[in-house]
């Protein structure tokens, strides 16, 4: 495989990203199933302290005749290393979560459409597919590990639907200067992408905008090129501070 990277090899990318290391970007409009399966999510069991439901499915993924080709990896835990998530419930925590029940492909392709690469990769990518609730017990927390990166090559953030909410600024920080490079509320059928190794990110708390109950359905998905995948029993151990064998 050709590993070098040439101006045929780049697919057409969103100029906004290669200038300023991100970009927003408009994403395919769901289906009634895709819509629907938001409502299915099961809670996760590790924030107990915050009302949100996932699920999370791993796919290989690669270009060939002009089309994006992805397949299913088999389920394992998720894991963050602490070094980038310092959340005690969270960081280098072997996490359980259950794997989408949707076809999530023609976003995926989407995004990896827009990305400055070398398509002669194959890369890694987690799609989390996640419901954070807001009302009148639980606080509509949107990251609760506060401005973070996530540790990977690209951090992408979609926003499916917003149910009666106000909030959920989508945030890019320099890390050097704490300062806020870039904020924006992103609508339905939008996503950011960011460069993880760059910059750090961040999103504001949701609430309702009327009565006591509103929702912020969102996709995140992390992306790395597969020699340097967030998957596997290798990457387990790095996140977990173990020595490798």
């Amino acid at each position: 495989m050709n590993m070098s990277l040439t101006t045929t090899d780049l697919k057409p990318t969103n100029e906004q990203y290669i200038e300023n290391g991100f970009c927003v970007v408009e994403t395919p409009a769901l289906s009634h199933e895709i819509i629907a399966s938001f409502d299915e999510l099961p809670r996760d069991c590790h924030s107990k302290g915050r009302l949100r439901k996932i699920r999370l499915s791993q796919y290989f993924g690669y270009f060939e005749d002009n089309e994006w080709i992805f397949g299913l990896l088999p389920k394992r835990r998720y894991i963050q290393s602490p070094e980038y998530i310092k959340l005690k419930e969270a960081g280098g925590v072997l996490r359980y979560r259950e794997q989408l029940t949707i076809d999530p492909f023609p976003l995926m392709s989407c995004i990896m459409q827009e990305l400055p690469i070398d398509t002669g990769d194959i890369f890694h990518l987690n799609v989390n597919q996640i419901r954070v609730i807001a009302n009148e017990e639980y606080r509509g927390i949107t990251v609760p590990e506060g401005p973070h990166r996530d540790g990977h090559q690209f951090s992408v953030i979609g926003v499916a639907a917003r149910e009666n909410v106000v909030g959920g600024e989508t945030q890019v920080i320099d890390p050097n200067t704490g300062n806020i490079v870039f904020r924006y509320e992103l609508k339905e059928n939008e996503a950011i992408i960011i460069d993880d190794e760059r910059y750090v990110h961040y999103a504001t708390n949701i609430e309702p905008e009327e009565g006591s109950t509103g929702y912020r359905d969102i996709w995140v998905i992390e992306i790395n090129k597969w020699e340097n995948r967030a998957y596997g029993p290798v990457h387990e151990k790095r996140a977990r501070g173990l020595e490798l064998c």
